[in-house]
């Protein structure tokens, strides 16, 4: 602690020292870069089959196309990764079956009628939810007349060309596959059958929570349920489980004073603000052009807003760990919903020139429809440049607050008054409105507010207190067992197992830190037990403060294939819990009948009706199979051995059974057994060539 004390104090030297070995660090770099011919660029990322991915190629990807995409970086990284694994190995397939797309082809693809879904999804409005084609066809025409293009958006066109190519490909061997399926005609009969065979069942289910009997689960409990779900619980690589120590950062006493008092100062302010929408939004806070009714107000503050005047301010007031103030900017009885008609004419409100001529000629309809010369809804229809409203006679039907624009909504159902006509500039253009009705369900006062919410968050001060906590515990300790000795009353969190890939560990989340803490897992040089030589750092991604330190260690490590019982035990040991209480109370549950076991258990007996075999699902209950079987292998009116069941010990009991009889339209049921095989080909055809490949992964290297 002394030592963290005394680098505060002698910060400036830290810096002098981190910048020389910044500098020293940059010039080994370049010189093994130029030693390796051609730097990192050059470097191998992994290799499919033979055919490697560079680190060069992977980040023109990552730049190129995804530069504007704010997504998750780790989770872009490894969409990129997933498109050049699936390129390779699509890419080589149809090398194999001839299959290509011609230029023609990749032009339709990108600007004619059958547009790709990679165009689709890029360049679709999303105001309209349309595809603009206006901008597509100005890259056509750039494209066909080979004018020149910014360099930067010809990266990306080259890039999107090629997720085109692949989809394109896909979807062609996807085609190729699903023509070969075939349902015989045996096969069609069996599942006509098992579509159609109904029961109609009682059961009695008792929840895993109802079940009281304590078990302790014993790794051997653990790895027999491994080996019954072997499938889910292998891995194809090496995994790590790491465990962790958090060090949760919260405002102190004095933090939240200081914060309160600052408050108080904004909520001054405040009071004197002559434009609150925007005080309150340059504060941090929130402003609608709305008036709230009683029920809608915030809870906390409901009463006291009641009973404010115009221009009040109540706050700071503390609710959920911030301070918060509102103000009431207006107070009066509104109407629920208005009934209206318009008439719209677009114009950019920006160039003054059309806005006066537009206006002028808005203001000649009114003069026409006041003169009794025309109606407003013939005018409406033939002038309106709203097509919705301006088939309809510029009608606009009932609607409530906040459907319009601010313009729109103000002089609907503030300033305006039934019967009236009312001239409004909005972002869409001029707007004649007449309002035909103003409808009130109660004459109780609704409340325009504006509210600013300051977080209470802990200061820099606190912020560094709890870092040297979880610092003193780095620099004091090598490894886990001697921490856990020493902190008796610590609590150690265990992730789930991870590859050397992951980006997400357990609660924790994903992102650049706990993708730091996987790197050092999975370093050469860390042991089982060791202590990372660094605090982790996680911040608050709201309020940018570090709101919590972590310190890391090495758990196990778990080699390739099913999972051991201590790396799968987080994951899965309510499930074996909930599997053993329910097996030791069906060796014991004497069944008399449905109801005695529901009374004694206090659930009730259901009913389900037109179950079929297939399914395996019961309504209100769900994903049932195990249940479902048993109720079509007993004669009816009998009631089935206890069954464990997805979520809890069911008895079940047939009530009747139909039997399905002689298919009617055969050719019917064989085309949709076809479709619904074929419906599994887009995601399992690309898995099963994953599985089928040699695929060489190094991104751990690099990322």
């Amino acid at each position: 602690m002394a030592l963290i004390g005394k680098i505060r104090k002698n910060f400036w030297l830290v810096l002098i020292l981190l910048g020389l070995a910044l500098a020293a660090f940059v010039l080994m770099d370049m010189t093994s870069a130029g030693n390796r011919g051609g730097g990192v660029s050059s470097l191998k990322m992994g290799k499919i089959n033979g055919t490697s991915i560079t680190y060069d190629d992977f980040q023109r990807t990552e730049t190129s196309y995804y530069g504007n995409n704010n997504s998750d970086p780790f989770a872009k990284k490894n969409s990129i990764w997933n498109f050049y694994v699936e390129n390779a190995l699509i890419s080589a397939e149809a090398d194999k079956l001839g299959l290509a797309v011609s230029q023609e082809e990749l032009m339709d693809l990108q600007f004619g009628e059958n547009l790709s879904p990679v165009v689709q999804t890029n360049w679709t409005n999303p105001q309209t939810r349309q595809v603009d084609r206006a901008q597509l066809n100005q890259f056509k025409t750039v494209i066909e007349n080979g004018e020149e293009m910014n360099p930067q958006f010809r990266a990306y066109w080259a890039e999107q060309e090629k997720q085109i190519v692949k989809s394109r490909l896909q979807t062609k061997i996807n085609n190729l596959v699903s023509k070969g399926i075939y349902t015989p005609k045996w096969l069609a009969e069996e599942s006509f059958k098992e579509d159609n065979t109904k029961a109609d069942i009682s059961f009695v289910k008792i929840p895993f929570d109802n079940i009281t009997n304590e078990v302790e689960v014993s790794d051997s409990d653990i790895t027999a349920y491994l080996k019954e779900n072997a499938i889910q619980y292998t891995n194809d690589e090496e995994t790590r489980i790491l465990e962790y120590q958090v060090f949760d950062v919260v405002p102190t006493a004095a933090d939240s004073s200081s914060q309160y008092d600052a408050a108080a100062k904004v909520a001054n302010n405040f009071r004197s603000s002559t434009n609150d929408s925007l005080f309150a939004i340059s504060n941090g806070g929130g402003y609608a052009n709305f008036y709230f009714k009683d029920s809608e107000l915030p809870a906390v503050s409901k009463s006291k807003i009641q009973g404010m005047n115009v221009g009040d301010v109540y706050g700071p007031y503390t609710e959920n760990n911030a301070f918060s103030m509102v103000k009431l900017i207006d107070k009066r009885i509104i109407p629920d919903t208005v009934s209206a008609r318009h008439i719209l004419r677009n114009v950019d409100r920006t160039n003054k020139t059309q806005l006066a001529e537009v206006q002028r000629f808005v203001d000649s309809l009114e003069n026409l429809i006041t003169r009794g010369v025309e109606t407003f809804e013939e005018l409406a229809t033939k002038h309106s440049q709203d097509p919705g409203s301006g088939a309809k006679g510029g009608d606009l039907g009932q609607f409530g607050q906040g459907r319009m624009v601010p313009e729109f909504n103000d002089v609907c159902f503030i300033t305006g008054k039934k019967g009236k006509m009312y001239s409004v500039v909005s972002q869409f253009g001029v707007h004649l409105i007449r309002i035909d009705d103003k409808l009130f369900r109660t004459q109780e006062p609704k409340y325009k507010i504006a509210s600013i919410v300051k977080p209470i968050i802990p200061s820099e001060e606190t912020q560094n207190a709890v870092y040297d906590v979880a610092a003193e515990i780095v620099s004091d300790f090598r490894d886990i067992e001697s921490l856990r000795a020493a902190n008796k009353n610590g609590t150690f969190v265990s992730s789930p197992a991870v590859d050397a890939n992951s980006f997400t560990l357990g609660d924790l989340g994903s992102g650049q830190t706990p993708r730091d803490m996987i790197k050092w897992a999975f370093n050469p040089s860390t042991e089982i037990n060791d202590i990372a030589p660094d605090v982790y750092s996680f911040s608050d991604k709201v309020n940018f403060y570090n709101n919590k330190y972590v310190v890391a260690s090495l758990k196990s490590i778990e080699p390739a294939g099913l999972q051991s019982a201590a790396a799968a035990r987080s994951t899965v040991e309510t499930a074996v819990r909930n599997n053993l209480k329910a097996k030791a109370l069906a060796s014991e549950l004497k069944v008399t009948s449905l109801a005695d076991v529901a009374s004694k258990y206090n659930v009730s007996v259901q009913d389900a009706a037109d179950i079929s075999i297939k399914g395996g699902f019961i309504p209100g209950v769900g994903n049932e199979p195990e249940v479902i079987g048993a109720a079509f292998g007993i004669p009816v009116q009998s009631i089935s051995k206890p069954i464990v069941g997805s979520s809890g010990l069911f008895l079940v009991s047939p009530k009747s059974k139909s039997e399905a009889g002689t298919a009617t339209n055969l050719p019917f049921v064989m085309n949709n057994t076809n479709q619904a095989i074929r419906q599994s080909i887009t995601s399992g055809l690309i898995q099963s060539l994953k599985d089928g490949a040699k695929i060489e992964d190094e991104r751990a290297t690099f990322f």
